[in-house]
């Protein structure tokens, strides 16, 4: 069933080659923790098995600076929801160049999370039958929804997805509870800013 659904959506994808004469850039949204993450992966595998170039791309490549990212504070949802990422240089780098009137020139990434400063590399050229999957959880503020070809929206229930993120960000929060305590305080209150706000 998952193996069907993720052919169909890759065939629909590759409809969009016949209409668009610029790259395709597919975006892939869901609350955090949904499995977008892991959607776009299998998207992206099916895709290169038929032979297309494929890019893969994350909102994640594109934070902001720690010192805006936690200003409102670190279990902020709102914090989260508003300053955790760079819409700016996510548009003007990504998107844009990859659209009808940009130049093709982009780039993946512009800010090193880990060494908290910002990336500087030299574009790289896109054919312009690439297809370009990129993932996030707020892709679909309406200030970015228009600069996707195809959105697609993974839907999770609030509780397995917070159950799955605990998990998977046990380790980094040092124990499941804090980690389960920062889905139910930060990450998924965010989300529902997103929803409420943009309905994606």
């Amino acid at each position: 069933m998952r193996k069907q659904l993720i052919t169909e959506v890759a065939n629909r994808i590759l409809q969009l080659n016949l209409k668009l004469s610029h790259p395709i850039r597919v975006g892939v949204s869901g609350i955090t923790a949904s499995g977008k993450t892991t959607f776009a992966n299998e998207l992206a595998v099916e895709l290169q098995m038929q032979n297309n170039h494929v890019v893969r791309a994350s909102i994640d490549q594109f934070h902001n600076p720690r010192s805006l990212r936690y200003r409102k504070g670190k279990e902020s949802a709102r914090g989260y929801y508003e300053d955790a990422h760079d819409y700016q240089s996510f548009k003007e780098k990504l998107l844009l160049p990859l659209g009808p009137t940009g130049n093709f020139h982009y780039q993946t990434i512009s800010f090193d999370l880990e060494k908290d400063e910002y990336v500087l590399l030299d574009p790289i050229q896109a054919k312009n039958d690439s297809i370009f999957i990129i993932d996030g959880t707020f892709l679909f503020k309406k200030e970015l929804i228009k600069l996707f070809d195809l959105k697609i929206f993974v839907q999770t229930e609030f509780a397995v997805a917070r159950v799955r993120g605990a998990k998977r960000e046990t380790a980094a929060f040092g124990s499941y509870e804090k980690a389960e305590k920062m889905f139910l305080n930060r990450y998924h209150p965010a989300s529902k800013f997103y929803l409420d706000e943009h309905a994606p």
